[in-house]
Parts: structure tokens; C-alpha cells; sequence
């Protein structure tokens, strides 16, 4: 007999082989099966250092996330492994990969230059993948003037970018049009970027900087009180909050090094198919977080560099139906 033929699937014999197929089939049902997760929402807290946020054993000024930690999962450590400043970051966290980000002429600003982004973008992977329409696809964050924007990627591109929802220069009033989107559209993907924690760190003043803080975390929890109240978001949506840099470890007011404060962010998160209680140990980057919510809805991130963070997710549930 050939030795080699004892490679051949045919020719498997024994315990060994057993557990061999019982492995594959696993595999195989599991990244078919169901996720419970219909919505995903995604916060972004510009530059909440971690020793002021979950990092802080007493919790002092996110009683809330600490809370809804509780109900869901943490990764300790999860990093900004490459560049601390907002400018690479949030296009870091949209293509689940650090892109480069060129300027354009952009017609819709006057013709002044933009930035945007080369790889293809979060926005642009779901509605093209899954069919949907712009106003299921929604970007709700401050009046910044002119919206950095998504790629122009030829399979991509345009056609595929979110709705920009831009009014309101407090947190809280971008809570409030949030609040108004979520009600008006029920988008089952939206991402809320809360810019004021950053603003007020580089202030240089400790108390605005730590209010703004407390801020963004009763807002994370009134968000999560909506959707638990809201007949279609209830029990079908994951929400995931993040940074996209911390702040120096001696110096609050500035970041963009490679300290520890810098490097060091957050990621909770909570939802029917995250763990409970859970801090995952698994080292995690900001780049992993478009592909686990393309897991969680059933859209492909092909160009991101990061991968799904499956450890979080819940085992397969025998009463679910199969959605892939």
C-alpha cells in the first residue's frame, strides 16, 4: 500500500479519523449558522484613554459601559497597533485594516480638499453585499463641515456610501439626532461618533475632560435603554463601543506616540450573541472590528486585515435557523 494513500479521506480509519470529521462537520455548521443579530450599532469615543475608562478598576467616570460590560464582553489588551491620531484611526476601524487615506478634490464641500479612504469601507461592504438601501446604512455624528468620506474603490465606491447624518456640536445634541435617526429609519447598521472626549482632552483641562467622559458613557447607556425599549432593535441588535487612540500615559492633553496610553483602547460589547461577562483575554485590534460585525450580519470584509473575533460570539444555538 501507498503511505500516501493514508492521507486520502477514503482511507481514514480509527479514533483519530472520527475526531478528525467531527471537526470539519463543527466547523462547517458553525460558519453556516444564524447569528440572533439583526442591527448592529457601532459608538466610537474619540480619544477615551483607557486608565479613565474600563481600565479603571472603580469605574469611575463610565458607570454605565462598566455595567453593560457586565452583561457582555471586554478585550484586555485590545490596541491602536499603528497610528494614535483620529485621522488614521476611524479609517482604520471602517476598512477593518489601516488604509492609506488620500485627499481629494471633494464637489460636494466647494471643491476643497477631503480625505478618503483607498481600501473598501464597512458602509460599502454591507450595502453592496446585502442589497441595501443608503438610509439602512447610517453615519451619525457632529456638525464637522466637511465629512471625511469613503473610498472610491472601482468594485465599491460611492453607490455603496452611507448616509451622513452631521448636525449638532455637543454630544449630547448628536445624541439627541441619533436618537431621531434610529427612531425615522431603524438602520440595521449605524455608526455614532462622539468627537467631545478628544476635544476637551486637549483642552488640558482635567475637569471638562473627565465630565465629557461621564457624558459619552450616559449616552452609551441611554442608547442601549432605547434599544432594549424599541420593538424592532430589542433582543436582535449588537452594540460595540470603542476608541480609535487613547491619550499619552503622562499627558492627557495630546496623544500620537507609541506609549502605552496612546496604544491602549477599548472594546466592549453587548448583544444576543455576545458571551456575558466575559473579558477575552485574546489580544484584539481596532482592525477586527468590521470583520466580526460582517460576521454578525452575513456580509464579507475580503479586503480588511483584521479577522473575527469569534471568542466573543455565543456556541451555535440548537433553535436558531441556519441564514447561511
Amino acid at each position: 500500500m501507498n503511505p500516501a494513500s493514508d492521507y486520502r479521506f477514503g482511507s481514514w480509519k480509527g479514533p483519530a479519523c472520527v475526531l478528525v470529521w467531527f471537526t470539519v462537520i463543527l466547523l462547517a455548521a458553525t460558519s453556516i449558522w444564524g447569528y440572533e443579530t439583526e442591527h448592529v450599532v457601532l459608538v466610537i469615543i474619540d480619544g477615551l484613554r483607557y486608565t479613565e475608562g474600563l481600565g479603571d478598576t472603580n469605574h469611575t467616570y463610565v458607570p454605565r459601559m462598566y455595567e453593560l460590560s457586565k452583561q457582555g464582553a471586554v478585550v484586555e489588551p485590545f490596541t491602536n497597533d499603528r497610528h494614535t491620531n483620529t485621522r488614521r484611526g476611524i479609517p482604520a476601524i471602517w476598512c477593518g485594516g489601516w488604509t492609506e487615506v488620500p485627499t481629494f478634490a471633494d464637489r460636494h464641500c466647494g471643491g476643497v480638499d477631503n480625505q478618503c479612504c483607498e481600501l473598501p469601507t464597512i458602509f460599502e461592504y454591507y450595502r453592496k453585499q446585502l442589497s441595501r438601501p443608503q438610509e439602512d446604512c447610517i453615519y451619525v455624528l457632529g456638525d464637522v463641515g466637511c465629512i471625511w468620506k469613503a473610498s472610491f474603490d472601482a468594485d465599491y465606491g460611492p453607490d455603496y456610501w452611507p448616509l451622513y447624518h452631521c448636525e449638532g456640536s455637543t454630544d449630547l445634541e448628536v445624541w439627541d439626532q441619533a436618537q431621531e435617526i434610529l427612531k425615522a429609519y431603524h438602520p440595521s447598521f449605524l455608526l455614532f461618533y462622539l468627537a467631545r472626549v478628544d476635544h476637551f482632552g486637549h483642552s488640558g483641562s482635567w475637569g471638562y475632560y473627565t465630565r465629557s467622559i461621564e457624558i459619552a458613557d450616559d449616552i452609551v447607556g441611554m442608547l442601549w435603554d432605547f434599544i432594549q425599549a424599541d420593538s424592532v432593535y430589542a433582543n436582535t441588535t449588537t452594540m460595540f463601543v470603542t476608541n480609535d487612540h487613547g491619550r499619552h500615559t503622562d499627558d492627557f492633553s495630546g496623544h500620537d506616540c507609541d506609549c502605552e496610553g496612546c496604544r491602549t483602547i477599548q472594546l466592549l460589547a453587548v448583544g444576543p450573541d455576545i458571551k456575558q461577562d466575559l473579558v477575552s483575554t485574546v489580544p484584539r485590534t481596532l482592525c477586527d472590528i468590521t470583520p466580526t460585525i460582517g460576521e454578525l450580519l452575513g456580509f464579507e470584509t475580503e479586503r480588511a486585515s483584521g479577522s473575527v473575533m469569534h471568542e466573543l460570539f455565543e456556541g451555535p444555538d440548537t433553535t436558531r435557523t441556519p441564514s447561511r
